[in-house]
C-alpha cells in the first residue's frame, strides 16, 4: 500500500477518519471491489493512551468483514481473569475471579487495533494522512453526480460516496446534520498506557497478566487493566464544570486522584506524560437521519456518539460497517436513486438500534458517579459471578 496525497481518478468511496470504524469500512468495501480512499487529519498514526473493551458481538462483526483479521485482533487482546473492586481508602469490596473470565470479552489497546487494521489494508486502499476535510460540493460528470471533497492545503478529491467516520466532532456531520457541537456531559476523563516492565512490583489481580482493578468513590472512578502483551491501560473520570484541558494532564490527574490507593499513583507516574489523553466526555441527541440520503452517510461516533459507560463504541462502529457493506453490495454507486435507497435502508436499520443505546449510555454514565456506585458494582459483580458459576456447574453436572 502506497500513501498518496492526491488522485486523478474518481474514488468510489471516500472515508473520513482512520480510526477503527473508518479502517474497518475500508476493508469491507474494498472486498466488494470499490476503490477506496481513507483521509485522516493526523500527520501520522501514533500510539495514544487509550484502551477499549470488545466482546463476542464485536468480534463476530469483524469476522463478517474478515475472519482472519478478527483472529489477529483477538491475539492482541486480553480476557480478564481476576478482578478487584475497592474504595479510595483501600477497602476491598470484591476480589475474585472476574465475572468475564472465560467469556469472549477482552480489553485491547486502541492503537494496537488501529495498527492491525492499517497493516492489513488491501493494496487497493489508499491512506491519505494530513488531510483535514473542510467541506464538499456536488458536481455532475456525464450525467452522474459526484462529490468534490475540499481539504485544507491539499488537492480536491472526487468520490461517488462519502462516509464520515470522523468521531464525535465530525466535520461531515456538521454539514449533513448541522446539530452544532457535541454535548458535554459534565465528566472529564484521563487515560494512559503503561508497559508492565515499568511497574515491577505488581500484585493481584495482575499476576497472570490478565487483571482488572476498579477504584470507585468520591464521585470518581479509576480503572486499571491488562490490555495487551506486556501492556497495562488505565483511565479515570471525575465531574468537572467545563471541559477545558489543563496545562499538564499528568499533574492534573495526579491531583484529582491524590491519596487514592498507591497503585493509582504508580501507574500514572509510569506513563509517558505526552501520551496521556485528557478529554471531556461528550454525546449527542439521537437524530432521525445521519447523511443526505443521496451520497453521504456516517458511522461510529460520527453517527451515534455515546458515553462509554456501555463499552460498545467500537463494536457499534464495526456493526455499522457490516450493515452498510450489506446494502452497498447490491448497489450501483453510479445510480443516485439506487444509492439513496441503500443509504436510507442502512440508516434506518442502525438508528433503530443505536438511538436507544445512546439514551441508555447517558443514564448509565450519570449513574457511574452516584454516591452508591461502589455498592451497586459490588452487588452486580457478585451476582454475575455467582450466576456464571451456577451455569458452569449445571453444564458439567448434566442438569
Amino acid at each position: 500500500m502506497i500513501e498518496v496525497n492526491s488522485t486523478d481518478n474518481v474514488l468510489d468511496v471516500a472515508i473520513i477518519g482512520a480510526g477503527p470504524g473508518g479502517l474497518c469500512a475500508a476493508h469491507a468495501l474494498a472486498r466488494l471491489g470499490f476503490s477506496i480512499g481513507v483521509f485522516e487529519q493526523a500527520r501520522l498514526l501514533r500510539p495514544i493512551g487509550a484502551a477499549l473493551g470488545m466482546g463476542d458481538p464485536g468480534y463476530a462483526a469483524l469476522a463478517e468483514i474478515d475472519a482472519e483479521l478478527a483472529q489477529q485482533v483477538r491475539l492482541l487482546a486480553v480476557n480478564p481473569k481476576q478482578q478487584i473492586l475497592m474504595r479510595p481508602n483501600g477497602e476491598v469490596l470484591f476480589a475474585d475471579e472476574s465475572p468475564l473470565a472465560g467469556t469472549g470479552f477482552t480489553w485491547l489497546c486502541w492503537y494496537n487495533l488501529q495498527t492491525c487494521l492499517y497493516k492489513a489494508l488491501p493494496a487497493t486502499v489508499s491512506l491519505h494522512l494530513n488531510h483535514t476535510l473542510i467541506g464538499f460540493t456536488r458536481t455532475s460528470v456525464q450525467g452522474q453526480e459526484q462529490l468534490r471533497l475540499k481539504f485544507r492545503d491539499q488537492e480536491d478529491v472526487c468520490a461517488r460516496l462519502l462516509i464520515g467516520a470522523d468521531g464525535y466532532n465530525s466535520v461531515v456531520r456538521s454539514i449533513t446534520v448541522a446539530d452544532g457541537a457535541p454535548l458535554y456531559t459534565g465528566t472529564m476523563t484521563w487515560r494512559g498506557i503503561v508497559k508492565r516492565e515499568n511497574l515491577p512490583s505488581l500484585t493481584a489481580p495482575f499476576l497472570e497478566s490478565a487483571g482488572f482493578q476498579l477504584v470507585v468513590g468520591e464521585k470518581k472512578n479509576f480503572w486499571i487493566m491488562d490490555a495487551g502483551t506486556e501492556l497495562l491501560a488505565w483511565g479515570g473520570t471525575a465531574l468537572r464544570l467545563n471541559h477545558s484541558k489543563s496545562s499538564s494532564a499528568l499533574e492534573t490527574v495526579l491531583q484529582i486522584f491524590e491519596q487514592w490507593p498507591p497503585l493509582v499513583e504508580s501507574v500514572i507516574r509510569a506513563t509517558e506524560p505526552e501520551t496521556i489523553i485528557e478529554t471531556g466526555v461528550f454525546d449527542r441527541e439521537p437524530v432521525p437521519q445521519w447523511g443526505d440520503l443521496r451520497r453521504v452517510t456516517l458511522l461510529g461516533d460520527a453517527a451515534h456518539p455515546m458515553r462509554p459507560s456501555l463499552g460498545l463504541g467500537t463494536t457499534m462502529a464495526i456493526q455499522d460497517v457490516v450493515a452498510l457493506a450489506k446494502v452497498l453490495a447490491r448497489t450501483d454507486l453510479g445510480d443516485g436513486e439506487q444509492l439513496g435507497v441503500a443509504l436510507r435502508t442502512y440508516e434506518q436499520e442502525r438508528i433503530a438500534i443505536s438511538a436507544p443505546l445512546q439514551r441508555l449510555a447517558r443514564q448509565e454514565g450519570a449513574n457511574s458517579h452516584a454516591e452508591d456506585q461502589a455498592e451497586r458494582l459490588k452487588e452486580g459483580f457478585s451476582a454475575a459471578l455467582a450466576a456464571r458459576r451456577q451455569a458452569f456447574q449445571k453444564h458439567f453436572s448434566g442438569e
